[in-house]
């Protein structure tokens, strides 16, 4: 694994207007986590944390490796995985949900990606991330009949609300 790339946002061939450095201070004061950006080698995605995408939480630091997909979207969806975990998983690879070593019931751990990917979509405008950049909020559940939409989007909104005093402005 290579380490410290620059994050794709900078790039100034795919610079996509985002505001990465904020997002990145501001994941980092919230949750006492670190940031890392990482080129994976060989089978590396298929191991810890990288079990199924290049994004991983080894409950020190938010690790992001290059793909085609946006890394400020990448980051900002797995501090939103933080803050929907509950405090006693924040420390676990990858929130203990899986893939990988997970003890959290199918049903509780599809409602919290939609929680996740709602609370996403709400603090998204203050990074400058655009809508399209984000997956379908039921993109990655095992079965969406699990979901209970009404519960997560109220969830998600406790939680935004919780943080609007330590967000950077929209826009």
């Amino acid at each position: 694994m290579e380490l410290d790339r620059p994050p794709c946002c900078l790039d100034p061939r795919r610079r996509c207007g985002t505001r990465w450095d904020e997002l990145r201070r501001w994941a980092c004061s919230l949750t006492g986590k670190g940031v890392r950006l990482v080129t994976l080698r060989g089978d590396e995605q298929g191991k810890a944390p990288f079990f199924a995408q290049p994004i991983g939480f080894d409950g020190r630091a938010f690790i992001l490796a290059a793909d085609q997909g946006c890394d400020t979207e990448k980051l900002l969806h797995e501090v939103c995985h933080w803050l929907a975990a509950p405090r006693a998983r924040r420390g676990r690879v990858n929130y203990g949900l899986g893939p990988g070593p997970s003890g959290v019931p199918e049903p509780e751990a599809d409602n919290e990606e939609l929680t996740t990917m709602l609370l996403e979509r709400l603090l998204a405008p203050h990074f400058s991330l655009r809508e399209q950049s984000i997956a379908r909020p039921d993109y990655n559940v095992a079965n969406r009949r699990n979901l209970d939409w009404d519960g997560c989007a109220e969830r998600a909104r406790v939680a935004y609300e919780a943080l609007l005093d330590e967000l950077p402005p929209a826009g």
